[in-house]
């Protein structure tokens, strides 16, 4: 089972720092542009039918040329541990961001939009969820 944080992905676990600039699915500084997440994380998971109080720890890291981002996190819901990762960038060959998800569930890919309206957007390739993170002040996202 993926953690229902994991595959929230940034939407819905992460509170972040705000950077709101428009920019494209084509533009590989769209991933350096998410440089502040750059480190270690406790976030408080919200949404619908999460469990007051679960709390996923994430890390992120950049490659020195700033093209890929990795995500790790780790989640216990319910008594349960959930480990998961993720890697972010930009594939230069079909000029577009991609998404990489690790899980003992699988394998998953996601179809990135980057930075549209405000916030940074993706869809979940495998249910077509569409997972966005909005700036919501300086200090959080939402």
């Amino acid at each position: 089972m993926i953690s229902r944080g994991f595959l929230l992905g940034f939407a819905m676990a992460l509170l972040c720092r705000s950077v709101a600039i428009a920019q494209g699915q084509d533009d590989p500084a769209a991933i350096k542009r998410l440089a502040f997440l750059a480190g270690s994380w406790q976030c408080v998971i919200h949404g619908n039918g999460v469990p007051k109080g679960d709390v996923e720890r994430i890390s992120y890291e950049f490659a020195p040329d700033w093209s890929w981002m990795i995500e790790r996190s780790n989640l216990v819901e319910n008594g349960q541990a959930h480990w998961g990762a993720q890697l972010w960038g930009y594939d230069a060959q079909h000029r577009k961001l991609v998404a990489y998800q690790f899980s003992a569930a699988g394998v998953f890919t996601k179809a990135v939009n980057g930075w549209v309206r405000g916030g940074f957007e993706s869809k979940r390739d495998y249910d077509g969820a569409m997972v966005t993170m909005r700036p919501i002040d300086q200090n959080t996202f939402e």
